[in-house]
């Protein structure tokens, strides 16, 4: 009997171990694109078009995470390797802390604040700008890196504050030390959530032209309906450079492998017209060959610029196949 017990003491404290000390996890997976673009004008037929390409990455990861009672430290990669022979980084960053509270530094995105479901392919006209909540999300540019501090109140409750360390990009001076901050708060219930959060994000450039002084705020509220999962979400962005603001809003929907979304933006610029955009754009993934981790998914979106440049496309209508396969 005593033996018994040892050896299941034994046994569980290897299993105890095993999943304390977690080997290194590694997996991928491919995925190409072959779109159709349409672009026309309405004041300028020089600006009519369609365009075809293909594009695609293969994506390698490795993740490993280290536990000691509740405290843990956790590190991922992300390695993409482009169908057009580039490489670049999507994820690099370690994290560490325990359930409550915990710090990231490195390279990664921070909670989304403009959701767009399923966007396999969403191609705006005009060159309208339209604002996410992302100047500080993350995965900073050339210069900048990142820090992020996330605090669990409760269940229900949480909030982070991200920061981008440095400039954002290569045309920065390099003389700020937190160039970027976002504060978010998040309350989220069974099958409810709603998030909010401000942004602001300023540096001194190389030169004059390429100061950055910007900030805004945004919220995004998702729920489940029937078998529908639904985002709403708004954000507001004041250029303080080009005193130019921007109002965004998108709403969109997946039931299962069918995803539908719509995004509308207004610029309310200085001097000038004041344009705006209004994008539809929905997207079907289907198995592919009965092979659990091969799909393939048919996406679409239409846009309608109105009071933008005489020479620029107001209407832009995208197709896009999509094969992808996770090994």
């Amino acid at each position: 009997m005593k033996k018994t017990s040892l050896y299941v003491a034994v046994v569980s404290g290897l299993i105890a171990m095993n999943s304390a000390y977690a080997s290194p996890s590694f997996d991928a997976d491919f995925e190409i694109n072959t779109d159709i673009k349409n672009q026309s004008g309405s004041n300028d037929s020089s600006v009519n078009g369609t365009t075809y390409d293909q594009n695609g990455r293969v994506a390698l990861n490795i993740a490993s995470e280290h536990t000691s009672g509740d405290n843990f430290i956790k590190s991922k990669g992300t390695l993409l390797v482009s169908t057009d022979g580039s490489t670049g980084i999507d994820d690099a960053f370690i994290q560490l802390g325990n359930d409550s509270f915990d710090a990231q530094f490195g390279r990664f995105e921070a909670i989304n604040l403009f959701p767009l479901g399923k966007d396999t392919i969403v191609e705006h006209a005009g060159g309208v700008t339209v604002y996410q909540g992302n100047k500080v999300r993350g995965r900073a540019g050339d210069d900048g890196g990142q820090i992020a501090l996330n605090i669990k109140s409760s269940d229900a409750l949480s909030f982070q504050l991200a920061t981008i360390y440095g400039d954002d990009d290569a045309n920065g001076d390099d003389n700020t030390a937190f160039s970027g901050i976002r504060p978010t708060v998040t309350y989220a219930t069974d099958g409810m959530s709603i998030s909010a959060g401000f942004e602001q994000i300023k540096y001194d450039g190389t030169s004059s032209t390429n100061d950055v002084s910007q900030s805004g705020f945004s919220i995004t509220a998702n729920f489940d309906v029937g078998g529908a999962n639904i985002n709403l979400s708004a954000a507001k962005m004041e250029d303080d450079e080009s005193k130019q603001e921007v109002m965004s809003w998108a709403a969109n929907m997946t039931s299962g492998d069918f995803g539908v979304g719509i995004i509308s933006s207004n610029e309310d610029n200085a001097t000038g017209d004041d344009p705006s955009v209004l994008t539809t754009y929905a997207a079907y993934t289907m198995p592919l060959l009965d092979i659990d981790a091969a799909s393939m998914t048919l996406a679409a979106s239409y846009s309608k610029a109105d009071k933008v440049a005489a020479t620029t496309n107001d209407e832009t209508i995208a197709t896009r196949l999509r094969f992808n396969y996770a090994f």
